[in-house]
């Protein structure tokens, strides 16, 4: 009887291949096989600094060969339907943001939606102090700014 293991992508119980060495943990099928091989890079990637350095450095060479804007320019160029497509769709997710939204265009959409967990409000209010016998500007503002710590809003000082 053939020993059986499962495999560790598509955990399906396979017969093992009595030709590898050691345990077997991947089946023959092209998806657990790419597995096996991305498994083994991100481990090596992880491990080994000269297998790292002839990573980077080969993706480098390979991006100054293929700029992106220029692939990108040439998939558009030689694929009109894509082009065509991607901007109905866009309209559509634009459409469908707006409704649910409700809001203009104009208005700045990375703009903070929900409050921080830590107050940015200050409550600011003159500040008054004894001038006798110093030299100081008697018209400039000077202001005290008090951080709120939560929602609660301290009651405002009446000033005479």
């Amino acid at each position: 009887m053939t020993p059986m293991f499962i495999c560790k992508h598509c955990h399906k119980l396979k017969p093992a291949n009595p030709h590898l060495k050691g345990t077997q943990q991947y089946c023959s099928d092209p998806p657990c096989q790419r597995a096996r091989k991305a498994a083994w890079q991100k481990k090596k990637m992880i491990h080994d600094p000269e297998y790292r350095a002839q990573q980077r450095d080969s993706l480098r060479t390979w991006r100054k060969q293929r700029p992106l804007d220029q692939y990108q320019r040439q998939y558009r160029l030689t694929h009109p339907d894509y082009v065509q497509r991607n901007r109905e769709l866009q309209r559509l997710r634009n459409k469908k943001q707006s409704e649910r939204l409700n809001v203009q265009k104009i208005v700045k959409m990375d703009a903070l939606i929900k409050p921080t967990e830590k107050s940015n409000a200050y409550l600011m209010r003159p500040y008054h102090l004894d001038a006798s016998g110093k030299i100081v500007k008697m018209d400039a503002l000077i202001v005290q700014l008090t951080q709120f710590q939560s929602d609660i809003r301290p009651a405002l000082p009446v000033f005479p």
